[in-house]
């Protein structure tokens, strides 16, 4: 957080510091272990006692921020504080103070606890207080949280406040009373009287508070007979009141309309749609779809117009905005009624008009391409089957990746259409349409991409089946898994993959043949995939009696040939393969059975492991990694600095694997050093200087060691016109120049090292200075200051380009660029845009 203290909006020192902490580390686990610190340390100073409203206030808010940012918490953990919570409901002096209490209660409290009866008597004076804010904060309470206890204590209160006179007031009593007794409808007699004479009393005009209420309550009929008797009266001709007459419509929605009301809504069609008024067309359009065909049928024949023809010149309208309407305004009537799809009925679009509403399947916006295979499914089931099965089989070869995920996408949209509730004939449509979308003739599966947008559809159209249809859609893709022999794609696996992990133990498919034909393809994918499976894999091993031996030599011989992202994740796999009750454990720990969920409560387990084993030296190794900061005197600290490093050119070989990474470029430092390089090295800067790169890279390798082993790699390792790199002694100096340039920031991600980067920069012969990942400021990312003035000197920052890097994990890193020189700048970004 680049921010200063005072404008940051931090509510003192200790949330602003708390703020600055969660920002700095490099990796969720680091940021929970402060986040859940700092709890500990709340829950501790409430038990102490003695805290004032202002600062139960603002421990209250760090609470709140801590539960926001923690990767997995649950709301028990934070019931400490409720009794906190609504003592400062109750006694807070101010509004803000009232408010906090309020939201925090409806953040962390559960329904029905025990602590809502202490907040009875708050509610109660909050109603019964004279300020409309007080009453306002406790009706939305009631709205966000009903709570069956506080009915008897406030059921009265409600009903007087129904005729209170502010319109904030009778709108949130209305809203609280029927929160709180929407479930006994025996109950809701006094709402419903009320609403119905709040409406009768304001003709000719409309309350929207009552409104608000009979949208609710749209189903009693006394409201219905009511607002439906408002219609003639806010649309009457030459007096039409839109505002008005759009309420109505809103509360009029699921009602049961009378014939001259059907009229009026037709003749609201007729003045709306050109030039369309597109919000009250469209809601008079939804107030039709729950009227029977028959009906409009026959108001449209006495009155000789039909709604859709009222809006088909929208159709050949250029605006995307106007072809949605329409496309939208014609979903919403039965196809008998414009399609001429009855005997006796006649379409009421011309050919080239139905022309065009297929050309719609070719829209940009993929809401409009599906309600248009909704509405081409109404009228005829084999049009939508003929627009796939073109689809499927026109699916081009070598597209770019957004081409091809969006030719997908269409693909998918017509499966779910096509599908409906029927989860197995949805699976057996996925495999047919990726044999093809990713079959052989697309290339190998190792070299595909994953269709990232395609993965979010199949799973989140999944979710919506109901249990039943669910778990026969991923038996059927999971079987396909145990089929050794059946080529899967990578975007099909992925999505196995995570169906697997969160259904496993419920579908029909043996677990020990999903972790055999997921091992077996582990060698044909690119790490995205490797990871989904991996992940899953360890999942249902929780299910298997007995893993073979095969399975974990397979994972041990993926682990030799890949990245640190995999070796990481078969470690994990052959850690934990085995062990059945541990992985029982993480999947009970885990919020739900789904995939990153697992992921998570495994991250947590390991943290915790590794937190209780290496608490017992933290004490000992923990200061002698923190560099004493600059200011304090030797005799303060509390540790012995470390001794300055000598510098001796290292003469030892590059082993054949460092070798192999550093490529071909550096295949000419075998070569022996001539004593005129080393002079031209030494002329730049003294060795002990040099940053400790590796040190970036493993901060417990001991800084005296890792500089003197590593020396040559940084300073005899550059050509004789390279400048070598030196190490600023004054910590503030990038600060400085950092803030210096907040107007000019670029930022990208690079697939490479931190390391390589710094190498790549030297090439640019321009001064370098690099502060290591521990050193501040900006602890947890390596600075580089590039000066391309020959004056070292700070003081011109337009000559200056601050980077920071983050390292990730795959050998990548996260980098921000902050230059005000235009040319260094481009210079610079298109350096590392090239790695």
């Amino acid at each position: 957080m680049d921010v200063p203290f005072i404008n940051s909006g931090a509510l003192s020192r200790a949330h602003y510091s708390l703020v600055r902490k969660v920002e700095s580390p490099q990796s969720p686990q680091a940021v929970d272990q402060i986040l859940l610190s700092e709890i500990d340390g709340i829950r501790r100073s409430f038990a102490v006692g003695g805290l004032s409203l202002k600062e139960c206030r603002e421990k209250l808010i760090m609470l709140l921020y801590c539960s926001m940012n923690l990767t997995h918490v649950t709301l028990g953990e934070l019931a400490f504080a409720l009794p906190h919570a609504v003592n400062l409901a109750g006694m807070g002096r101010t509004l803000r103070d009232k408010q906090l209490g309020f939201v925090f209660c409806t953040e962390v409290m559960p329904a029905n606890h025990e602590l809502q009866l202490m907040l009875v008597n708050t509610l109660r004076k909050d109603l019964e207080s004279s300020s409309i804010a007080r009453i306002c904060l406790a009706l939305s309470f009631l709205i966000q949280a009903p709570n069956d206890d506080v009915i008897p204590a406030v059921e009265s209160h409600l009903r007087a406040l129904f005729m209170h006179k502010s319109i904030l007031v009778r709108r949130r009593s209305y809203l609280a009373y029927h929160a709180l007794l929407h479930n006994d409808p025996t109950r809701l007699a006094p709402l419903e009287d009320a609403v119905a004479l709040r409406i009768q009393r304001t003709l000719p005009s409309v309350d929207s508070c009552a409104m608000a209420a009979a949208i609710k309550l749209n189903r009693v009929k006394s409201i219905n007979d009511e607002v439906g008797a408002l219609l003639p009266i806010v649309w009457q001709p030459g007096h039409q009141s839109r505002p008005l007459a759009l309420s109505v419509l809103r509360a009029l929605r699921k009602a049961k309309l009378s014939t001259p009301n059907i009229g009026i809504i037709i003749d609201i069609i007729k003045h709306t749609s050109d030039p369309p008024a597109r919000v009250l067309l469209r809601e008079a359009f939804l107030v039709l779809s729950s009227v029977s065909a028959e009906v409009i049928q026959e108001c449209q024949m006495q009155r000789s117009l039909s709604p859709v023809a009222c809006i088909r010149h929208l159709l050949t309208s250029k605006d995307p905005n106007d072809q949605y309407l329409f496309i939208s305004c014609l979903d919403c009537l039965s196809p008998t009624l414009w399609a001429g799809t009855l005997p006796g009925t006649t379409a009421v679009l011309d050919e080239w008009e139905v022309q065009e509403v297929m050309k719609l399947l070719d829209s940009h916006d993929r809401l409009v391409r599906k309600i248009t295979l909704r509405v081409l499914q109404a009228v005829d089931s084999s049009l939508v089957e003929a627009y796939y099965t073109q689809l499927l089989h026109n699916l081009p070869i070598g597209s770019s990746l957004s081409n091809k995920s969006d030719y997908v996408s269409r693909l998918l949209d017509a499966c779910e259409l096509q599908c409906g509730n029927d989860g197995e004939q949805y699976a057996s449509h996925l495999k047919d349409l990726f044999t093809i979308a990713e079959g052989e003739i697309q290339g190998r599966t190792e070299e595909l991409p994953v269709l990232e947008a395609g993965v979010e559809m199949i799973l989140s159209h999944i979710r919506e089946f109901d249990i039943a249809s669910r778990i026969s859609c991923v038996t059927a893709l999971g079987v396909s898994v145990t089929e050794l022999n059946v080529r899967i794609g990578p975007t099909l696996m992925v999505v196995i993959s995570a169906l697997v992990c969160e259904y496993c133990g419920k579908i029909a498919a043996p677990p020990l043949g999903l972790v055999q034909g997921m091992a077996s393809r582990l060698v044909s994918y690119g790490v995205t995939v490797q990871d989904a499976c991996l992940l899953s894999m360890l999942r249902v091993c929780a299910e298997c009696d007995e893993i073979p031996d095969t399975i974990p030599k397979l994972v041990t011989e993926i682990s030799q040939f890949s990245g640190r992202l995999i070796r990481n994740r078969c470690s994990l796999f052959l850690t934990y393969y085995g062990q059945r009750n541990v992985l029982s454990g993480v999947i009970a720990q885990a919020p739900s059975s789904s995939l990153p969920d697992f992921l998570v409560a495994l991250k947590m387990h390991q943290t915790n492991i590794s937190g209780t084993s290496m608490r017992p030296s933290e004490s000992h190794s923990g200061p002698a990694l923190s560099p004493p900061r600059a200011g304090l005197s030797p005799n303060k600290l509390r540790y012995d600095a470390y001794a300055a490093p000598q510098a001796v050119p290292s003469l030892r070989t590059r082993s054949p694997s460092l070798a192999s990474e550093r490529g071909s470029s550096l295949a000419e430092l075998a070569r022996t050093i001539t004593p005129g390089e080393l002079t031209i090295v030494a002329a730049q800067g003294p060795l002990h200087d040099l940053p400790e790169l590796d040190h970036v890279r493993n901060p417990k390798t001991p800084p005296s060691e890792d500089l003197a082993s590593r020396i040559d790699l940084i300073s005899l390792d550059v050509a004789p016109n390279e400048v070598p790199v030196t190490v600023p002694s004054p910590e503030h100096d990038f600060e400085e120049v950092w803030d210096a340039m907040e107007h000019s920031n670029s930022r990208g991600w690079c697939e490479s090292s931190m390391d390589n980067i710094v190498r790549l920069l030297q090439s640019l012969q321009h001064s370098m200075r690099v502060i290591a990942v521990d050193q501040p400021p900006f602890e947890g990312e390596l600075k580089v200051l590039v000066i391309a003035s020959s004056d070292p000197s700070l003081k011109e920052s337009k000559q200056c380009a601050a980077l920071r890097l983050r390292e990730s994990e795959e050998e990548s890193c996260l980098w921000r660029l902050r230059c005000d020189d235009v040319e260094l700048r481009t210079t610079i970004k298109r350096l590392l845009d090239g790695i």
